[in-house]
């Protein structure tokens, strides 16, 4: 044997022990209401596809899963990042979203040194004993090694003779170009999750507010879900609703992500739609249309127009409506307290107007300029004294509720007064926010002596409370 053909037959020998040499896989399953479903069938699915030969388990499964479990928020990458620690070559992500009794199962295996999705499965099946999912797990195990775009054709298997039929290309009602569908996906996703989280949360406030109307509300999920689709779909090409779906388990990721023992945290759902990558979706989408005769891979720039709206609605929609004016009129009830006694309380009236200063989504400032009539009655009659009203409010903005409280600072209008001119105290209160409308209440507690008198009893200060209603409109 010459020394060609010994480092011939050591380089076959090297080629061959390589390709026999399995990948390590990690395998995650999330989304199940129950997290022993998830546990169990991550087992059967990694048991089912190491029996192939192909993949390998990695080392330390239970410490990959309790890393994860620990800190999962949703995000594709996360898994990718946790599997490369414990070792992973490839990682198999199966998302489970229930639905009517049944489970819509997406898998994919993305191949960890390029983060690239290699092999994808889908399935809608009900689940109602292990067997079902030990038998799903055969059903998606299946698709992922057979449909696998790096797969190679088996030692047995005969090619096609040169003349055979060409498989039928699918009919298209109309073509659409997938780089226009991920443009707007990525440019429209996240602020259309951002609205609808805003109206759930006021729908929510509303309907325990004493002022809401009592109206039966949407489960928090399917409003979600129903709202992000019907928004994103309005900006999408025609011809893409096969497409649709993906978006709709990937939203439904985030709302999993984002619930609690109780249901949809909404708190929690602002952080997952900060922290989601659109980039998983946009994979997913595009490995879709490779094989779709009815997409083009065209160059695409969106409008010069569209882009700029998009990027108001995303990344600087805020500051837009940082500083906003208000109206504001309403009754109040006040009356003069000395600590010690008070006069019957009597009703006024004030109106004016409040500048809303958003300095991020929790704290307002309030500056605002009133007319408010305060006083009281007594064995006298009523006596009435008129004020220009400056406050200075620091607000608390929950969803629609406010929680207002600052200084004020008043200076009465009456000519001939024989009580004091400036009135100066604090003024707490809430409010709600209700689309364009405002509905609050609030208690003005006077500092400063409005009048003093000396009786038999000894000398008395008396001082302003006015607790008042008003309504607002944002102009």
């Amino acid at each position: 044997m010459n020394k060609y053909t010994l480092a011939l037959l050591l380089c076959s020998l090297t080629s061959a022990f390589a390709q026999d040499t399995p990948e390590k896989l990690a395998v995650y399953v999330y989304g199940a209401s129950e997290a022993g479903i998830n546990k169990f069938f991550g087992s059967k699915l990694l048991s089912a596809i190491t029996q192939s030969g192909k993949y390998a388990e990695i080392k330390n499964l239970e410490a990959f899963h309790e890393e994860l479990s620990a800190y999962y928020k949703g995000d594709v990458s996360q898994i990718t990042q946790t599997a490369t620690k414990h070792g992973a070559d490839a990682v198999c992500a199966v998302s489970m979203t229930e639905a009517f009794g049944a489970y819509s199962i997406s898998a994919r295996i993305i191949k960890i040194s390029d983060a690239q999705t290699i092999r994808t499965a889908s399935l809608e099946r009900p689940i109602k004993s292990f067997d079902d999912i030990a038998k799903i797990s055969d059903e998606l195990v299946s698709q992922l090694l057979v449909t696998a775009k790096d797969s190679v054709p088996l030692p047995m298997q005969v090619p096609p003779p040169p003349d055979s039929t060409p498989a039928a290309k699918k009919e298209c009602a109309s073509k659409f170009n997938i780089n226009e569908l991920v443009s707007k996906i990525q440019s429209g996703l996240t602020a259309q999750l951002k609205d609808c989280s805003a109206t759930l949360a006021k729908n929510i406030a509303l309907s325990k507010s004493p002022f809401g109307k009592k109206t039966e509300l949407k489960e928090p999920k399917a409003f979600m879900t129903e709202c992000t689709i019907d928004g994103i779909k309005q900006k999408l090409p025609s011809g893409t609703d096969e497409y649709v779906k993906p978006i709709e388990s990937f939203i439904q990721n985030i709302l999993n992500a984002a619930s609690a023992a109780d249901g949809l945290d909404v708190k929690k759902l602002s952080e997952a739609i900060s922290n989601m990558n659109v980039n998983d979706l946009i994979n997913e989408l595009k490995t879709k249309a490779t094989n779709d005769d009815c997409v083009s891979d065209e160059p695409y720039a969106p409008p010069a127009a569209l882009a700029n709206n998009e990027e108001k609605s995303t990344s600087n929609y805020k500051e837009e409506s940082i500083v906003s004016l208000g109206f504001r009129g309403g009754l109040n009830f006040s009356h003069l307290s000395s600590g010690k006694s008070s006069y019957n309380s009597t009703i006024g009236s004030q109106f004016g107007l409040a500048l809303d200063i958003a300095l991020n989504e929790l704290f307002h400032i309030q500056p605002g300029i009133m007319y408010i009539q305060k006083g009281a009655e007594d064995n006298n009659g009523i006596m009435t004294s008129h004020y220009i009203e400056i406050p200075l409010l620091l607000s608390l903005k929950f969803s629609v509720l406010r929680i207002n409280a600052g200084p004020y600072l008043a200076m009465c209008l009456d000519a001939n007064t024989s009580h004091y001119f400036f009135d100066f105290g604090l003024s707490p209160g809430l409010g709600f926010d209700i689309g364009k409308f405002y509905i609050g209440t609030f208690y003005d507690i006077g500092l400063t002596k409005f009048y003093e008198y000396n009786s038999p009893f000894g000398k008395y200060e008396l001082h302003n409370r006015t607790l008042g209603f008003n309504l607002g409109v944002t102009l």
